[in-house]
């Protein structure tokens, strides 16, 4: 007979899964309970080298996700019930693989908060594939790796992500103290809010700033304060982000828009190549194995420090005062690093 349990109440010391992330662990307990075997806790917890408070855990996820998983009582076995059947997916083979890749391996667990229904919704489409497809698709995606860059931690920030969402939902405006580095920057701002977008490594809000008449970003990790006001704006219908953020090199748009060629060594060229670094970027190859980098922007300042990072590597032929900031930025580096340490 099987029973649906809820594991809530089960404590036990935490171990630490090594080498696979939450949605890898799931998909591999639910094809564990599709296999035909019946497992106990231990069992389970064992192959998956966690502890049997973070098994149970699992399995509530699972039960969350619909997943009709079942415990029989007289053998105290896990197994998923034999008449149990999803109803197939009409995949190609390839579609399935491009499915199971973006599931497994490129839907990060920190770049947002919402990752656990992702999860979720994740097992249930998996589940549903035929077995043969699932399984010629996972021996291809097992070994599949993805080392993500660096970026915030979104736990940190998760309900301030949940407010300014339910504000954008009920078109109601924000009060927001912000610590923009500056002098006053911790005054509160009325905000309007438009957007919420992850930009190179982290998350930001995107409004229109009562104090400042003008669209503003404010990064969500320097929001000190938060509050929904129970005062609607009027939406803005033709905002468009991409139209906002214009040329910038990352997320700082400047007022000017400025031709820039930089020279990169032979000893960097195919690494600097290889990556779209901008949407307006040319290259071309030089005779000496160098590269001639190109590309619109609309301000110097994030493109300088691009710049710095590839010290005598890297030579600003134009524009002058790309120019002049990087040898005044490397000037002061330089006398920093002359001077004894601290």
């Amino acid at each position: 007979m099987y029973v649906g349990i809820n594991h809530s109440s089960v404590g036990a010391s935490e171990k630490k899964t090594v080498g696979t992330t939450r949605t890898q662990r799931l998909i591999r307990l639910l094809q564990m309970l599709q296999s035909g075997r019946k497992y106990d806790a231990g069992a389970l917890a064992d192959d998956l080298r966690i502890s049997r408070r973070t098994l149970f855990r699992d399995l509530n996820m699972l039960s969350a996700a619909g997943v009709p998983y079942g415990y029989d009582k007289k053998s105290q076995r896990y197994s998923i019930a034999p008449d149990y059947f999803l109803a197939p997916i009409n995949l190609t083979v390839e579609e399935a693989y491009g499915l199971m890749l973006s599931l497994r391996k490129l839907t990060v667990e920190r770049v947002h908060p919402a990752y656990a229904q992702a999860t979720e919704a994740a097992m249930k489409i998996e589940a549903s594939l035929p077995a043969r497809v699932r399984q010629r698709c996972a021996a291809v995606v097992d070994r599949i790796a993805v080392r993500p860059a660096p970026m915030c931690d979104v736990e940190a920030i998760r309900s301030e992500i949940d407010t300014i969402q339910r504000a954008m939902e009920q078109q109601h405006k924000l009060v927001v103290r912000y610590d923009a580095y500056t002098q006053n920057g911790d005054a509160d701002r009325i905000i309007h809010p438009y957007s919420v977008a992850f930009i190179h490594n982290g998350w930001y809000l995107v409004g229109y700033c009562e104090k400042r008449r003008a669209v503003d970003l404010f990064k969500i990790d320097r929001i000190e304060r938060l509050v929904i006001q129970p005062v609607r704006f009027a939406p803005q219908r033709h905002f468009d982000l991409d139209e906002y953020l214009g040329n910038a090199w990352r997320i700082a748009r400047g007022n000017q828009r400025y031709h820039v060629k930089i020279r990169f060594a032979p000893e960097v060229a195919d690494g600097v190549d290889e990556v779209i670094w901008h949407k307006t970027q040319r290259t071309q190859s030089l005779a000496d194995g160098g590269l001639l980098f190109e590309a619109d922007v609309d301000g110097l300042g994030e493109i300088a420090s691009w710049v710095l990072g590839y010290g005598e590597l890297a030579e600003v032929q134009a524009p002058d005062e790309l120019r002049a900031m990087v040898r005044e930025r490397a000037a002061r580096t330089a006398a920093l690093y002359a001077q004894p340490a601290g």
